[in-house]
């Protein structure tokens, strides 16, 4: 039973969570700040994303069903946004989800896709797909047991399990953001190695205010 802790006027954007699993300030600059720029990656994560969220392809291979750009949200989590695709698979249970459309009780299954692989360091992905998951188990009464990540450069998908730790992690990390939000003060530049691969690395500067000049900083850290 979900339990609503944040008002319409709350609700966070959920692809934020990524952001902001990978760095705050990021979040920060895109979801509050507004700021945006593209780069080559972020290119062609956009083409991806144009490919697989149109919700009128839609598709039936065999007993799988693939609804695609599914609106969700959760009041338990504060956020809102679009599911790339949610398959439906065919439940045992009475309990499953009921689709208008599609006579019969399914499974929900979420899956996202991402344009690169899987990333080493950080479970940003799997926070984004877990509280997909969350959305719809609120949304729809059902149970997500796991989902899966699609990955385009290497063209396979891997299960995600969606244990209780992954979900305890996805609420504290939607709380931090709504946290930072209800405070009103801009996150400070943290400088990671993934800075070098950021699009808004030359509007960040993470790391300009500890050298003594801009050029000082590029050179030390060799951007360019």
């Amino acid at each position: 039973m979900s339990t609503m802790r944040y008002t319409e006027d709350e609700m966070l954007m959920l692809s934020g969570i990524q952001h902001f699993a990978f760095c705050p300030r990021q979040w920060w600059l895109i979801h509050v700040d507004q700021v945006w720029a593209e780069n080559r990656l972020t290119a062609l994560g956009q083409q991806m994303h144009q490919r697989v969220n149109d919700p009128d392809q839609s598709e039936r291979r065999g007993s799988i069903i693939t609804l695609r750009a599914i609106s969700i949200s959760s009041t338990s989590l504060g956020i809102y946004g679009v599911a790339d695709a949610v398959e439906l698979r065919g439940s045992s249970s009475e309990e499953g989800f009921v689709h208008p459309r599609y006579p019969g009780h399914w499974d929900l299954i979420p899956v996202e896709y991402k344009r690169g692989t899987p990333k080493q360091y950080t479970k940003a992905d799997q926070l984004q797909l877990c509280a997909e998951a969350i959305c719809l188990e609120e949304m729809y009464g059902v149970n997500i047991p796991f989902g899966y990540l699609f990955y385009g450069e290497i063209r396979h998908r891997s299960k995600v399990v969606l244990t209780s730790e992954l979900r305890a992690e996805t609420e504290q990390i939607t709380d931090q953001m709504h946290k930072y939000l209800s405070q009103g003060k801009t996150i400070a530049p943290n400088p990671i190695p993934g800075c070098r691969k950021c699009s808004l690395l030359d509007l960040c500067l993470p790391l300009v205010m500890q050298r003594p000049s801009v050029s000082d900083y590029y050179k030390k850290h060799k951007i360019f």
